[in-house]
């Protein structure tokens, strides 16, 4: 069983190991390499002191660039014939002093051996190479195990490595960083002072440290290449620095001793300053640098200048992660009327930030005209989604005709699409395509007929009557994204027109008013401006927002507009021009579901804030949507059934087409309509999976066509039309 004593001690030489290697690289230069498996007997149990070579490496790499002095070979084969004769020397003091005396040849010898002078006197740079050190472990591996044929035979002194760890700390202060580190093993090693122990574990005398000092370990021991018994010891930064103080008397013999070596031995002054190509190879790049942590003066030359501290990471550089190529593919292509009959608004968004432009010109294949996009970071209730987006205003279009069109991001471009410019004439019957509440994934089942419904040319525009994608910024936009791309195949024929919904209240409104452009309101747009008109065929249309009442939007400033619109619209002029009035917003003022939503209770909020308004000013149709399923009504107003046909009728006619296919309650998105119907109700449809879409034809000045769609068919479940030969307000009769 090993003592406790003995157990001390070893855990102590492992230590102190840790703390040599340490030392070494903060100072600059590597101590003399640790055998493998350094194998002690204490107690008769053998131990075997191994060094991990993957965590040297890794310790070796943390501690950056790493002073290699390049040796000479002749000095190296010299030094290792001072270092056996060291060994062979007796081990007390006076026999190991008459050994240094023997070849002690004088200062004159040390200093003739150290450098070299040209003519002028002048002492020759010295041929040490600093390069970065690149350790892996099977690096580190061959210069722990490699057997060098050059100093095999000397006994173990100054081989790549031997059996014993001298702990060199010898510095000379005139001579700096120089050929005395050259001579020692192979570039890899440190000046020539030896700490070891004896068999009680006590530091030797000054007198006894040698260059190849070797002690009896208690117990069982194990033979050097030299026939002396060793034992691996490690130094402690205040070992080294007592046994250095005292070991000052001894430092020119020594070198005496290792330079008369040198001088037998070298032959030629240029292998002794060349500099070994593969050891650069291994160790280091073609632009040495010197680490800034080494001292000013003492490697101050003009070679390598010392210019002052320098960050360690700044010359390493940080890692750099792996960043994903740019990728400016215009995708979410879609367009929408401008604020003139001549504008189209094309619209995209990219993954990375480019400079957009758009292409166009009469089809077909004509992209001979070009115009500039308006670029908006886009983040704000988009912190997932693609956040590149762009605006781009076709002009000087001539109405109904054909156009090409392209979108072109930097160097990446979409392919061709087709769109017919608005026409402003009035001998024409405009159709739309309109529905509401559609989403990312419901919304699949009316998708795919609406995509053939937009191949057709018949229509002229999409009205999307609020909720989209459920939601524009669910997981941080992506289902946005999504539902744009998914729609592009409608948008990029038909101008894609909208209003809010209260699906689009998160985040100000701003997925909503970004990823859209409307005529009449800015852009990106904002919650004081969510309303617009136009005028298309004998039809004045009107978009509102029905969510200024359930949120800070702000309802006066869209009353005031309103009515100002409304006016303009009821002078005698444009009522002859355009005598329907078509309205369409979100949330209904009427409607049979039994869901508890504003339109069903007797004090909806929609009711009370425009009912009164589109009466009085004549509004003929109001489309609306929010109840995910599709109702028609009769005329009503004020809760009061006015009549049980649409042959000039006395009030608003309301249609609620609202089930193209919304997200919630995983598809099944039909609100039910279990209760007994108003008797304002006309017809209803609300049996789950009945998703649908709406088509409107405003026919000429007195009639206007309606008809609902049954998505997974095309099977026309409803159609209605409208009679009106007196328009005009409502109520002067």
């Amino acid at each position: 069983m090993v003592s406790q004593e003995a157990w001390l001690r070893n855990r102590r030489m492992q230590t102190e190991l840790v703390l040599l290697l340490l030392l070494s690289h903060l100072s600059g230069v590597l101590l003399t390499p640790v055998d493998l498996t350094n194998r002690t007997d204490v107690g008769g149990l053998v131990q075997d002191h191994h060094i991990d070579l993957d965590w040297l490496g890794t310790l070796l790499k943390g501690f950056g660039p790493v002073l290699v002095p390049q040796p000479t070979p002749e000095s190296a084969i010299a030094d290792d014939s001072q270092s056996d004769n060291r060994a062979d020397a007796d081990e007390g003091d006076d026999s190991q002093s008459e050994s240094r005396a023997d070849t002690d040849d004088g200062d004159d010898s040390q200093s003739e051996s150290r450098v070299d002078t040209d003519v002028g006197g002048v002492p020759k740079e010295e041929t040490l190479n600093r390069k970065r050190l690149s350790v892996d472990s099977d690096f580190l591996k061959a210069l722990l195990s490699s057997d060098d044929e050059g100093t095999a035979d000397q006994g173990g002194g100054s081989g790549p490595l031997n059996n014993g760890v001298k702990i060199s700390l010898e510095e000379d202060s005139s001579a700096g960083a120089t050929e005395n580190y050259a001579a020692e093993i192979e570039g890899l090693v440190a000046p020539s002072l030896t700490v070891s122990y004896g068999s009680g574990g006590e530091n030797l005398t000054q007198g006894r440290l040698q260059n190849s000092t070797t002690e009896n370990v208690e117990g069982g021991a194990t033979e050097s290449s030299g026939g002396k018994i060793q034992e691996s010891v490690t130094a402690t930064p205040k070992q080294n620095e007592d046994a250095a103080n005292a070991n000052d008397e001894d430092n020119a013999g020594r070198n005496a001793e290792g330079n008369s070596a040198n001088d037998n031995a070298a032959e030629d002054t240029e292998s002794d300053n060349a500099i070994d190509e593969s050891a650069e190879e291994v160790l280091g790049t073609d632009n040495p640098i010197i680490p800034s942590w080494y001292n000013s003066q003492e490697y101050d030359n003009d070679l390598y200048p010392y210019t002052g501290w320098e960050d360690p990471w700044e010359s390493w550089g940080w890692p750099v992660l792996p960043t994903e190529a740019p990728d400016t593919t215009p995708e979410q292509i879609h367009i929408s009327w401008g604020n003139a009959s001549s504008q189209m608004v094309v619209m995209w968004s990219t993954k990375s930030h480019g400079t957009g432009r758009v292409q166009y010109g009469i089809a077909p294949g004509n992209y001979s005209q070009e115009v500039a996009a308006v670029y908006n970071n886009f983040w704000y209730g988009n912190n997932e989604g693609l956040q590149h987006i762009y605006r781009a205003v076709l002009t000087g279009l001539l109405p109904g005709r054909s156009y090409s069109y392209k979108v072109l991001c930097d160097e990446d471009v979409s392919p061709g699409f087709l769109f017919t410019a608005k026409r402003d004439d009035l001998d024409w019957s405009p159709e739309l395509l309109v529905y509401g509440d559609m989403g990312r994934v419901g919304g699949a089942p009316s998708l795919a007929r609406l995509k053939h419904e937009a191949e057709t040319g018949k229509y002229a525009a999409v009205l999307h009557v609020g909720d989209f994608a459920y939601d524009l910024h669910t997981e941080g936009g992506k289902y946005g994204d999504d539902f744009m791309n998914r729609i592009q195949d409608i948008a990029t024929k038909l101008p894609y027109m909208t209003c809010p919904g209260n699906h689009e209240i998160e985040f100000d409104f701003n997925p909503y008013l970004t990823r859209f452009s409307m005529p009449q309101s800015p852009w990106p747009g904002t919650m004081d401006k969510m309303w617009y008109s136009f005028n298309l065929g004998r039809a004045h249309f009107i978009s509102y927002s029905s969510e200024v009442y359930f949120t800070d939007s702000p309802a006066e400033e869209q009353y005031k507009w309103l009515l100002q619109d409304l006016t303009e619209a009821n002078s005698a002029e444009n009522r002859t021009l355009h005598p329907w009035i078509i309205a369409f917003g979100h949330r209904p003022m009427y409607c049979s579901n039994v869901d508890g939503d504003d339109c069903t209770t007797a004090k909806s909020r929609v009711r009370a804030g425009l009912e009164d308004l589109f009466y009085q000013q004549g509004v003929d149709l109001i489309i609306e949507a929010h109840e995910h399923s599709y109702e028609r009504l009769w005329p009503v107003y004020n809760s009061t059934l006015v009549g049980t046909h649409y042959r000039d009728p006395r009030a608003p006619v309301h249609i609620i087409s609202g089930a193209a296919g919304c997200n919630e309650f995983d598809g099944v998105c039909v609100n039910p309509m279990m209760g007994p119907k108003g008797p304002w109700s006309a017809y209803r449809a609300w049996v789950p999976g009945l998703y649908g879409y709406g088509r409107l034809r405003v026919q000429n000045s007195t009639h206007v066509h309606w008809e609902q769609v049954l998505a997974v068919n095309g099977q026309v479940i409803d159609s209605a039309q409208v009679i009106q030969h007196r328009h005009g307000p409502f109520g002067e009769e």
